[in-house]
């Protein structure tokens, strides 16, 4: 299983960083995410994470382009009542999107694509105690949708808002699915 982890993340990097010598633009991107793990017990992104990774991308015109991006991110859920974490899934993943990009504007970026990802490590917590692993058994692998717009201040800098959601559960029962939004900032080595 390690190794399967590893290979995956060597791929990645491998793309990312020899595509950059294929005419494609690189760069890095990093901020915060909010979460909700949908048909679970909890309501609202109240779950915090963060998100920081790479990306690669290609325009094929002035308005339409292709990015991948390669990123580890946190996820899950979370409920607190009369500051007593009742509830919390912690759920971290490397994610790989493959986006479209349409420059809308001048300094407006819209990205849509799909996003597998893979889950390192997950833990569930009800009313203070640590639930095992075979009872709420996380799938080690995801798939989203995504959609994200980027507002570029400059050549290099922009500002991130991503909204994504699993296009099929995460376990068997009762069929949890990941929702996310996230924020960041993007910084473009041209």
């Amino acid at each position: 299983m390690k190794n399967l982890k590893l290979s995956f993340l060597l791929f990645g990097f491998f793309i990312v960083f020899n595509a950059s010598a294929q005419k494609f633009n690189g760069g890095a991107i990093l901020g915060f995410s909010t979460s909700q793990i949908d048909r679970d017990t909890q309501k609202g992104y109240n779950k915090l994470g963060f998100f920081s990774g790479v990306y690669v991308k290609r325009n094929f015109t002035d308005i339409i382009g292709a990015k991948i991006e390669l990123y580890f991110i946190g996820k899950g859920a979370k409920k607190n009542v009369n500051k007593i974490e009742e509830f919390k899934t912690q759920l971290n993943y490397v994610e790989m999107p493959f986006l479209i990009t349409i420059k809308a504007l001048n300094n407006i970026e819209i990205d849509f694509g799909i996003c597998p990802a893979y889950l390192i490590s997950s833990k569930l917590v009800e009313l203070g105690y640590e639930v095992p692993d075979s009872e709420y058994n996380i799938h080690n692998y995801d798939l989203s949708g995504i959609l994200s717009i980027n507002y570029y201040f400059t050549d290099k800098i922009a500002v991130n808002s991503r909204f994504s959601y699993s296009i099929s559960p995460i376990n068997e029962t009762p069929g949890w699915l990941n929702s996310n939004l996230s924020f960041g900032l993007i910084y473009d080595f041209k």
